[in-house]
């Protein structure tokens, strides 16, 4: 009987081939679509899994510190028995490493011996065991064992630092996880970097938060109960002792990514994405399926004379709807296939589907074949067994009132669901284009920024030398208005965060400020407002122990003006910081973010290697000239070598690649619900068509004309997609503004938002509808009042 059936099956393909292809295209688009975003959701809910002991890891913060004191790790081991390990964490040096000829800047993470028995790194060479024990020893990734040894085996190979004669040996070798939130390429111990630079020995204090610190609870251990423990060691260690009130916390490792990194509602939006778009794909294959009925119900009617049974016909067409269905899932797993490379590309993930590995990707694609092919299969053959077989034989399918409704309802809501995906486009879209149209106080079009890599340089003292005869040669131009050296600039400024102590009266005992190193000119040359005092300008006063607050910092300390007061960094008793000055809040680090209090603090180097970047800013108009400029005596100092630059606004625009990712992604499966949708409603517009076939026949022999029958036939189809439109806008807007929440600067959700992607959705509808409807109205009425 099966094969019979299947027969049937490819004998029903060959005769109804347009039916076919496009229920067949239809699932498959929308089953890759709903495994690419189920891979993606999947492996944003899965980090840091990997790790065997992940559910009792975590991460201490130290108050709004994402750094903590050097001693604390110690400390906690020594007072606290219920952890039962750690690690610190220290990320902040980068040299230039080399094998024979290969040589990049590589940052190397130094970490206690506890890390890898806290974290369950796998290892594709060497072993956990003792891995940074030896000094100089080091794990590195296999990214990086890739790059300097290409396919030889990396475990005993030295790695040179800078051009001295010091060299990291390879104990071991890790594949990390694109799910993990701890991320490095090269790994040793804490003893290695401190003889590699001593100045570490000097920072790991009660004073600096230079260390990351991750702890091991031992089992059954709930982290409430340390609460009372780490407020003891604050008060008996933090600075002033017996004074501190730090709220030291544990954030666990499961919760992390969440927290800390991820973007939950972009999260939330794909799965909800994800579920929609699967749901209108299979609904409309069952749409196809049922109006398929309407070509073969005779074909059922002369089977039920011969004999045949209600179990061999639902038989035939549960083959039937599972081959097809089959045939779909294979298209979708390649479709899927086609599309992952690209989709990682848009989202800078390493996404790879290996079901074998990760078995919710077997019955995932199951279990939607299942689904598909036991709902197309019943519901048809609920039809074939219903009808009457005189009716059958005349063509007729069975209706009752249910099923005609139940089809419009459908149709409503996968174009409501099409229609929060447009209008959600459009938001996003103007929510981008608002961001980086805002005026960030700065100057984002005359600027140049340089990246100083001095590692790439034997000789430090040379090269800082060179640096300065640019820099002079370069300040003499009639091009240049100004120049400066810093560590940061808009749009980069790192993570660097520590307490100050105000002095005088009725001010905040201590605030949090991000810091941030630079040079004179720095806000000239940037083009940063001064609201008062100065901004080291080049010729000013000496600007020894010399800073400069934006506005949201002095607005904590309640400062007007500059003028001279003094904080202490780190404690009361701390380095002392002289206020010259006062900046507008510019967008540091782009405008979706409030803006933090910073400050600025004058450095001062004879070392011109010891700075990160080398910023001009050109006349209006002459950037392009100066950086000809610049490449041509950049070339004439550093033979070989071109100078890496950015202009001033690209980093500030890289903080919203995030949001232009979303909108893409929101617009392309706004574009695929559109067309799943309509291929519903053409497959309705199809049944309904087939069915009035006589009406409009006696109607046109009583005089009506061509435009009349489109009105009468479309504004069914119209009043339903009228009405999804009346359920999308309440849906959109909800959702709308609850993302746009999440911003400190926000656009505005107007009325043409939801207007245009009405108006998109009713003009694509009607098209589709049309093509039918035209037909009909255009058609001979003669052949329509001849049928039975």
């Amino acid at each position: 009987m099966l094969r019979h059936n299947l027969k049937l099956f490819f004998r029903n393909i060959k005769n109804n081939k347009g039916t076919f292809l496009i229920n067949t295209f239809g699932l498959g688009i929308g089953i890759a679509s709903f495994l690419l975003l189920a891979l993606y959701v999947h492996n944003d809910l899965t980090y840091n899994q990997f790790h065997d002991n992940y559910e009792n890891i975590y991460r201490v913060r130290d108050g709004e510190s994402v750094q903590t004191k050097g001693p604390l790790l110690p400390k906690l081991l020594e007072e606290i028995p219920e952890i039962e390990n750690g690690t610190r964490i220290f990320d902040w040096e980068g040299f230039r490493i080399s094998y024979e000829d290969v040589a990049f800047q590589e940052n190397i993470i130094y970490v206690d011996e506890g890390f890898f028995s806290v974290f369950s790194f796998p290892f594709t060479e060497g072993s956990a065991k003792n891995a940074i024990q030896d000094k100089y020893g080091v794990v590195i990734s296999t990214n990086l064992a890739k790059k300097y040894f290409g396919d030889e085996p990396a475990v005993g190979k030295k790695l040179q630092i800078k051009f001295e004669d010091v060299f990291l040996e390879v104990k071991g070798v890790v594949a990390i996880p694109s799910n993990s939130s701890i991320k490095f390429d090269i790994v040793s111990s804490y003893d290695t970097g401190e003889e590699i630079s001593p100045w570490m020995k000097g920072i790991h204090d009660w004073y600096n938060t230079f260390s990351i610190t991750y702890i091991q609870l031992k089992d059954g251990i709930n982290p409430e109960a340390l609460d009372e423990k780490l407020k003891q060691i604050v008060k008996e260690n933090y600075l002033p002792v017996g004074q501190n009130e730090t709220d030291l916390n544990l954030l666990s490792l499961s919760e992390y990514h969440a927290a800390e990194e991820s973007n939950q509602t972009l999260i939330v939006i794909l799965s909800i994405i994800a579920f929609g778009i699967i749901s209108i794909a299979i609904v409309n294959f069952i749409n196809l399926t049922i109006t398929s009925v309407l070509s073969r119900i005779k074909e059922i009617g002369i089977k039920k004379v011969h004999g045949a049974s209600r179990s061999e016909l639902f038989g035939q067409i549960l083959t039937e709807s599972f081959a097809v269905s089959f045939v779909a899932l294979f298209l979708g797993l390649g479709l899927m296939a086609v599309f992952l490379p690209s989709f990682n590309s848009l989202f800078e993930t390493k996404l790879h589907f290996a079901p074998f590995q990760n078995p919710v990707f077997i019955w995932i694609p199951l279990l939607i074949w299942a689904v598909v092919g036991i709902l197309s299969g019943f519901i048809p053959s609920f039809f074939w067994a219903r009808g009457k077989l005189t009716e059958s034989l005349k063509g007729n399918a069975y209706s009752g009132s249910r099923s005609s409704a139940a089809r419009p309802s459908l149709i409503v809501i996968q174009f409501s669901i099409a229609i929060v995906l447009i209008s959600g486009t459009f938001l996003v879209r103007k929510q981008v284009k608002a961001m980086m149209e805002k005026d960030p106080l700065f100057d984002t079009e005359n600027v140049i920024i340089i990246e100083l890599q001095p590692w790439q340089f034997p000789d430090l003292e040379k090269t800082s030398n060179q640096y300065k005869r640019i820099a002079a040669e370069m300040e003499e131009s009639p091009l240049v208005e100004a120049l400066s050296f810093s560590q940061c600039f808009p749009g980069y400024y790192g993570e660097n965060y520590n307490g100050f102590y105000p002095q005088g009266e009725n001010l905040p005992e201590s605030i949090h400020l991000r810091k941030a190193y630079v040079g004179e000119n720095y806000f000239k040359t940037f083009g940063i407002k001064i609201l008062s005092g100065h901004g080291f300008e080049k010729g000013s006063v000496d600007f020894e122990n010399a800073i400069v607050l934006n506005k949201a910092a002095t607005q904590l300390l309640g400062y007007r003006e500059a003028n001279g007061q003094i904080l202490n960094e780190s404690s009361t008793s701390g380095d002392i910081r002289k206020l010259v000055g006062i900046v507008d809040n510019f967008s540091y680090q782009g405008v979706q973010y409030k803006a933090q209090p910073l400050v600025h603090i004058f450095a001062d180097q004879e070392d011109f290697t010891n700075w990160g970047f080398f910023s001009i800013k050109a006349k209006k108009g002459a950037s392009l000239q100066v950086l000809d400029q610049l490449k041509e005596k950049w070339s004439a100092v550093f033979s070989g070598i071109e100078p890496k630059f950015y202009f001033a606004d690209e980093k500030l625009n890289e903080q919203y690649k995030e949001y232009i990712k979303i909108n893409t992604l929101v617009a392309w499966f706004s574009i695929l619900a559109i067309l799943l949708s309509c291929m519903g409603l053409f497959a309705l517009a199809s049944y309904s068509m087939a069915k009035r076939t006589k009406e409009i026949g006696i109607r046109k022999v009583n005089g009506a004309n061509v435009y009349e029958i489109l009105i009468l036939l479309n504004k069914d189809f119209l009043k339903w997609v009228l009405m999804s439109f009346i359920i999308a806008v309440p849906i959109a807007w909800y959702g709308m503004h609850h993302w746009l929440e999440g911003f400190a600067y926000k656009t505005t959700i107007s009325w043409w938002v939801f207007g245009l992607a009405g108006v998109l959705a009713i003009g694509i509808a009607l098209l589709t509808v049309s093509w039918h409807s035209l037909n009909a109205a255009m058609a001979n009425p003669v052949d329509a009042l001849k049928e039975e």
